[in-house]
């Protein structure tokens, strides 16, 4: 068929079409970048002169709208199971050009909206930057990037965890540069046609989803790992099959909400850094240039973070990583506390960089390897439906501890119970055990 000839192109080549599907796999998360909250925090002054917003209004708008986006993934999750990832990331790479195009529009449509309606300014702006948000946030963070990651997961097992470390490797730094790498955008093209930019970028981006992007190893006629054989294939996916858990058989172990609540906490408390990091400037008489360095060095921390916990992923087990991750977590929060010393920069960069290396490693590498790849899109989609509501409480919970404080001391503080917790979680999500003497029951049903 058509869409098979570059995989008969690498199988002349002698070339495992995982690789493929890896550096595709990367290109899709680190494109889902303008939906991401390192993305979204550069325009946040911006938007809230151009929309007439309060930061605290903003920060409700992008929770209600990243809710929204939550709500909607678990569906996401199951459809990636059927239709696979080639579809899902064609229709979330055109959605968040289209979200794009419309936030660049943003203050023509508010205005429009309230000559319309006789809203208030700060009515009809506070609905266009809701829209707006759940439209990059649902096609950026959340469909392109579990599409990328679950297609990813599918092709590999052997040596999973240092393939997909190499993959987070190139996220990590990716993600780490994308905010100074839009920053230039801005001052080039100001934020509007910036946003048109991106747009393009993910136009492009559809149609590389559409060349590259495959569901799985077993559905193009590929053993996992790359020996060809149909038989082989077919007695591969029966076990697969036989040995998966569903998404609710996984949500009944610890090891699941031990991990799941960990990655939703990095995303909650990361996300409410970047996404306020010109508030944190501010307090500390730093220039938003100055600020947003920090994540050049949480790029670098973050590559070694994630090459080094993939290489020992595959002879460790995942919970170990889980307890560094949220160690990490802890260690940026105190950074953030005294962010513009020397000392507390580097904290930040330390810390948030191993959160987010490990955090990219192992929501790749921890679902198949704990749970199967048979139902990996619906498990995944869950996973990812608290991440992003966790990035979407965070940023409105810290904009409420400015409000009442006037600085985010104490909501940082507060924070640090949720790391500290799961850290002490992560001790008991061990490898859950499946009764191979009856297929798909848990051990101990």
């Amino acid at each position: 068929m058509k869409r098979d000839v570059l995989l008969r192109v690498t199988e002349r080549r002698g070339i495992y079409y995982g690789w493929v599907v890896l550096l595709a796999g990367t290109v899709g998360i680190i494109m889902s970048v303008p939906g991401q909250t390192m993305g979204v925090s550069i325009y946040t002054d911006s938007l809230l002169s151009s929309l007439h917003l309060t930061r605290v209004e903003l920060s409700m708008a992008y929770m209600l709208g990243t809710f929204g986006s939550a709500m909607l993934l678990p569906f996401v999750g199951r459809l990636l199971d059927s239709v696979g990832s080639r579809v899902v990331a064609v229709v979330a790479a055109v959605g968040l050009a289209f979200w794009l195009l419309f936030l660049s529009a943003s203050p023509s449509i508010s205005r429009a909206l309230s000559s319309a309606t006789h809203l208030s300014a700060e009515w009809s702006g506070a609905l266009v930057a809701f829209v707006g948000f759940l439209g990059i946030r649902h096609f950026g963070q959340g469909e392109l990037t579990i599409a990328s990651r679950t297609m990813m997961g599918r092709w590999f097992e052997r040596r999973r965890g240092l393939v997909l470390g190499i993959s987070g490797l190139f996220v990590a730094f990716g993600f780490g540069v994308a905010p100074l790498v839009v920053n230039r955008l801005i001052l080039r093209f100001g934020w509007q046609r910036s946003l048109t930019v991106l747009a393009a970028g993910s136009f492009i981006m559809a149609v590389f989803a559409w060349i590259t992007f495959r569901k799985s190893p077993e559905a193009c006629g590929l053993v996992i790992d790359g020996k060809r054989s149909q038989i082989a294939a077919k007695d591969n996916a029966e076990e697969q099959q036989q040995y998966s858990f569903t998404a609710q058989q996984a949500k009944k172990t610890i090891t699941f909400w031990a991990f799941n609540l960990g990655m939703a906490a990095q995303a909650m408390l990361f996300t409410a850094i970047t996404f306020h990091m010109e508030r944190i400037a501010q307090l500390n008489h730093m220039s938003n240039a100055k600020a947003f360095s920090v994540f050049l060095p949480v790029a670098i921390v973050s590559t070694s973070a994630d090459l080094l916990g993939g290489a020992i992923s595959d002879w460790i087990p995942l919970k170990y990583l889980l307890a560094v991750m949220q160690l990490g977590i802890c260690i940026g929060l105190l950074g953030v506390r005294s962010y513009g010393t020397t000392q507390g920069f580097l904290l930040t960069a330390l810390g948030f960089g191993m959160g987010n290396g490990l955090f990219s490693l192992l929501s790749s590498a921890a679902w198949p390897k704990l749970f199967g790849r048979e139902h990996l899109g619906a498990i995944s989609g869950v996973n990812m439906s608290w991440i992003v509501a966790g990035s979407a409480v965070g940023p409105y919970l810290f904009s409420l501890g400015d409000s009442a404080t006037g600085d985010y001391r104490m909501i940082l503080v507060g924070s640090m119970i949720l790391p500290v917790g799961i850290l002490i979680t992560s001790l008991f999500a061990n490898q859950p055990l499946r009764d191979k003497t009856r297929p798909g029951v848990l051990a101990g049903d």
